[in-house]
């Protein structure tokens, strides 16, 4: 018997993007209003029917209904919903999150032409997610991971005729398609080895005893080669995890995030927040039973997260933008989620996904609010908005202590657990990287956001124009963020949210949240890194006490590194202009001068050549032919000598 409570979370957003794109995109009353109803719907039905039923039956508890929408031989393609703590969890956090947001835009996109389609690509955008989370097989999550880079593109390159958004939303779009290769390369090998994509039933196949102890592939006939079941369980996880790569913008196929805020500011707070980048850590925790037995691939996972904190957090120091500056705190935060996933902390990485969506949210919304008042994106170019915009620069104060782990906000109680493990590490993450670099990337953390907070609320104005303040329907739903940011981390530290967090995942021998007290060691411990950076930041952008301009000379080449992204996007750039370039000028000259010269015209040429030679002897004299068939024999008797 059919649950429908998940099917109507599902599909009501497809409806609703359907009915805007192709009906009431006239009205925006009706559009906006209608996508904002489904997404409140599906939150309601989440929260007041999931969710108890999930803390009443505990971590073990799982509602599973699917349909089967295409046979292939013997192999059946269904398409289902997974109701479990983990997935209830993540839609909350996507439903409450997301409305909240859609609540923003309505007076964001006010008096924009495309508001009516703007709306219809946000439902289309949440029925995506909302396939991600509610997926039961990887067949049908690998449907829904392709359709939220679609939706995706279509927001952030929503500006199309903005050149630099239609480049932006197409850089997104084909970088995930390189991560998404890997995917699906590693979809298929442990279809092959488990004969079954539905996550479960995958699931109990990898834990039971024996399994893949050889894997063998036949490579022409009875010759193959063999991997053992770590080799093959790494290699099927690193391939896997280059989709989380994609979506997470994990490095280094973070290039699109940092562009992608070409979009709208509600757009940014979408997929930087609680939605497309939040997928590949919930992926991760969805099939971490892929990744534990094999400590190879829980060290990849681990020290790729590690150095994508501490990259993007360097690159965040000396950004201008206000949105790219969070973009890259974004980048820094997934890579701590996935950090923690790969030290076998599967529960804090979920707890600070949580945590994380409430105040990076209200901090991108913050920021739209703030480009909203002063119709720019530098800094340098504010000042002095503390007094002009009371309600937001609060909010965005809040947002920033809770992302810099100031207790007892939500960001202290989820980012301290990440620490610890960092301090505490399973014997594959056990090196001084993962020790130090966690913790640097913290202080990193402070100085980025408080230069942001200094330069743009405090000191001189340097603005132009008269900066107001936003209107209610931009303000009230940062408020909301805020108190989450707030209360959520004690809130949210209860046992049976924990367990939540945990039901995939406690069966497989996931870490706990024993490690974080809150004691006044753990508490001193996160105010010293705070003080660290916020304090710097203060003494070079608050005070003037350090000139920010000597410092930049000082460290010289290891500045214009960071201000350059690592030269990552020239690196790539280079690739493309001279190593795909001059790889395409080659294919064309091969198919020019071989294909088309040699192939296609030299065999026209040779009939040509051969028809004109034997016309010449077709001239209908007898005597023409005689003679041909004397020669013709003497050549033969003189081959037979």
């Amino acid at each position: 018997m059919f649950d429908f409570g998940p099917w109507h979370i599902l599909f009501l957003p497809l409806v609703s993007a359907a009915l805007i794109l192709f009906g009431l995109h006239r009205s925006k009353a009706v559009s906006a209003g209608l996508a904002i109803g489904v997404v409140w719907v599906g939150f309601a039905i989440c929260a007041f029917k999931l969710l108890p039923q999930v803390m009443e039956n505990g971590a073990g508890w799982f509602a599973h209904d699917a349909v089967t929408w295409m046979r292939a031989g013997d192999i059946t393609f269904s398409y289902g919903t997974l109701v479990d703590g983990l997935s209830t969890i993540m839609m909350l956090v996507v439903l409450g999150v997301g409305g909240l947001i859609h609540i923003y835009a309505v007076g964001y996109m006010k008096g924009d032409p495309g508001f009516a389609r703007f709306f219809g690509c946000l439902s289309l955008f949440m029925f995506s997610m909302l396939g991600i989370v509610l997926a039961d097989n990887f067949f049908q999550i690998f449907i829904h991971w392709e359709l939220v880079g679609v939706s995706s593109y279509l927001l952030i390159g929503f500006y199309y005729k903005k050149p630099s958004a239609s480049a932006a939303g197409n850089k997104a779009f084909l970088t995930n398609r390189v991560g998404d290769f890997g995917f699906m390369i590693g979809i298929l090998m442990l279809f092959y080895a488990t004969g079954t994509a539905n996550f479960r039933e995958m699931a109990a196949v990898v834990n039971q005893g024996g399994f893949l102890d050889t894997v063998r592939f036949q490579v022409g006939g009875a010759h193959g080669w063999t991997m053992t079941n770590e080799h093959f369980l790494w290699v099927a996880g690193a391939l896997t995890l280059m989709g989380v790569m994609g979506k997470s913008a994990q490095f280094p196929l973070h290039v699109w995030l940092p562009d992608a805020m070409e979009g709208p500011t509600p757009v940014s707070a979408l997929i930087h927040a609680a939605t497309m980048v939040a997928a590949g850590v919930f992926l991760l925790a969805r099939i971490f039973f892929i990744y534990l037995p094999s400590e190879t691939a829980m060290s990849i996972v681990a020290h790729l997260g590690m150095f994508t904190a501490f990259f993007a957090a360097t690159i965040a120091t000396t950004q201008f933008d206000i949105k790219r500056i969070l973009a890259f705190s974004t980048l820094s935060q997934l890579g701590y989620m996935v950090m923690a996933i790969g030290l076998n902390g599967t529960d804090v990485a979920m707890y600070h996904l949580t945590t994380h969506a409430f105040f990076k949210a209200l901090l991108f919304l913050g920021a739209g609010s703030v480009i909203h008042a002063v119709h720019t994106n530098d800094i340098r170019e504010m000042g002095a908005l503390f007094k002009k915009l009371p309600i937001t620069s609060t909010v965005f104060l809040i947002g920033t202590l809770a992302l810099c782990g100031v207790p007892p906000l939500s960001g202290f109680w989820s980012k301290d657990g990440i620490l610890h493990l960092t301090q505490h590490p399973p014997v594959w993450g056990d090196d001084v990287f993962i020790r130090w670099l966690p913790t640097i990337t913290a202080v990193l953390t402070s100085y980025y956001m408080f230069r942001l907070v200094f330069l743009t609320f405090f000191g001189k104005p340097r603005y132009h124009g008269h900066p107001h303040e936003s209107s209610p329907s931009m303000w009230a739903p940062m408020v909301v963020l805020c108190v989450f940011a707030i209360i959520s981390g004690p809130v949210l530290f209860t046992q049976e949210v924990i367990d939540g967090f945990r039901s995939v995942t406690r069966p497989l021998g996931a870490g706990d949240f024993e490690h974080i007290h809150g004691d006044a060691h753990t508490i001193l411990h996160s105010l010293l890194i705070f003080g660290v950076g916020a304090g710097a930041a203060f003494a070079a952008f608050s005070r003037r006490w350090v000139d920010p301009e000597v410092v930049k000379r000082a460290l010289g080449p290891v500045h214009r590194l960071f201000d350059n992204r690592w030269y990552i996007d020239d690196f790539y750039a280079w690739i493309v202009e001279h190593v795909q370039q001059n790889f395409a000028r080659l294919c064309d000259l091969f198919d020019r001068v071989v294909v088309i010269g040699i192939l296609v015209n030299g065999s026209a040429w040779t009939t040509r050549a051969v028809g004109a030679l034997a016309a010449r002897y077709q001239s209908g004299q007898v005597r023409t032919y005689a003679l041909l068939f004397v020669a013709g024999v003497a050549a033969l008797l003189a081959l037979n000598l």
